[in-house]
């Protein structure tokens, strides 16, 4: 058999995050099994993504020095690797049919077998998560505006949802057994199951590889998801992604703050779950037309029925926002106190956090 390529390829808001996450956890793992995750200098995470801006032409306000050479960078380690390889990034659902071509070209000049991943999860929950992803990134849209836009096909986020298209683009040229669906399990399922789904996809058990994730995408409640958009349209450029303030609304405000509070959760209202539902089985019976190899179930790719006690996540809470933005203020503040610190003990603590 020849070594493979498996080219995971998203779609945003499937549990890639935790995914990439838990690849990294058990790279050693996964080399028993001749599996290779190759990273970057120092272990660094980031060269798959600078690789997908790259490759999709994106300009997310990265360093040019980080992403220009980064998928040759890549190539490059995927040619060495021994074994199985996985390279994995969400970006890589926006890219269009020539992106996709020269890319897959790219790879099978490594002298591997090529296989596409795509992770998928019910659109109901991929929408409102995506509405919260492009709150944390500078976005001012209501929730309205944004579920028009999607049903429009006006969204970004939403072209990166369909399967249809992302595997038309990806898998054009590929046999079906060589094009895998993972589906993301319904609420009330452990995240684990996602994982050994994954691993599925790659010919991998999991018994030894138990090591947790590190990192997951946060989210927000709707009260803060409110707090999110006010900060937005005071900041303007500097809270879009790549302004000078992005990093600190992302690390601080949305990881530090907003995300562990206790709020009303933003799911899917009634008057869009029919159009919701209906995208949803177009997409499942393409898929099984298709015939691409599916680890776990397509049916977990239907949207569940909206909760009978929805909240719209554009009516106003007063109280509510305020409490979340106070608690914004005193995380910023003791941020700010933190970096009062002495230098050597900002070091001490740097280096304590690295080793942790």
């Amino acid at each position: 058999m020849p070594r493979r390529v498996f080219l995971h390829v998203g779609a945003p808001k499937s549990g890639t995050t935790y995914l990439q996450s838990r690849l990294r956890a058990n790279r050693r793992g996964l080399r028993a099994y001749g599996v290779r995750y190759p990273l970057g200098w120092f272990a660094d995470p980031r060269l798959h993504y600078w690789a997908a801006l790259e490759v999709t032409d994106s300009d997310h306000g990265v360093d040019p020095r980080h992403v220009d050479g980064s998928w040759r960078r890549l190539l490059r380690r995927v040619r060495r690797a021994r074994g199985d390889v996985v390279v994995s990034h969400e970006m890589l659902a926006k890219a269009a049919g020539d992106q996709a071509a020269r890319a897959l070209a790219d790879l099978a000049a490594t002298g591997a077998e090529v296989h596409v991943v795509l992770t998928a999860r019910d659109l109901a929950r991929e929408l409102t998560s995506g509405w919260q992803e492009t709150l944390k990134f500078g976005s001012r849209t209501t929730f309205r505006r944004y579920l028009d836009n999607a049903q429009a096909g006006r969204s970004g986020f939403m072209q990166g949802f369909d399967p249809t298209r992302v595997l038309a683009v990806w898998g054009a040229d590929l046999p079906a057994e060589r094009i895998h669906v993972v589906t993301a399990p319904p609420p009330g399922h452990d995240a684990d199951l996602l994982w050994s789904r994954f691993l599925a996809a790659l010919g991998v058990g999991e018994a030894e590889l138990p090591r947790e994730a590190s990192q997951a995408n946060a989210s927000v409640g709707i009260p803060e998801a409110q707090v999110l958009r006010r900060l937005n349209r005071r900041l303007g450029e500097d809270a879009r992604r790549g302004g000078a303030l992005s990093p600190l609304i992302e690390g601080i405000v949305v990881s530090g703050a907003l995300a562990s509070r206790r709020s009303p959760r933003i799911t899917l209202g009634p008057a869009d779950h029919p159009w919701v539902a209906e995208r949803s089985d177009a997409w499942i019976e393409w898929l099984r037309e298709r015939g691409v190899r599916v680890h776990g179930d397509l049916d977990d790719l239907r949207p569940g029925e909206p909760d009978p006690d929805w909240v719209d996540p554009d009516v106003l809470m007063p109280q509510k926002v305020a409490g979340a933005a106070l608690d914004t203020v005193e995380v910023l503040l003791g941020e700010v106190s933190a970096r009062r610190v002495r230098p050597t003990e900002r070091v001490r603590r740097a280096w304590a956090r690295l080793r942790s």
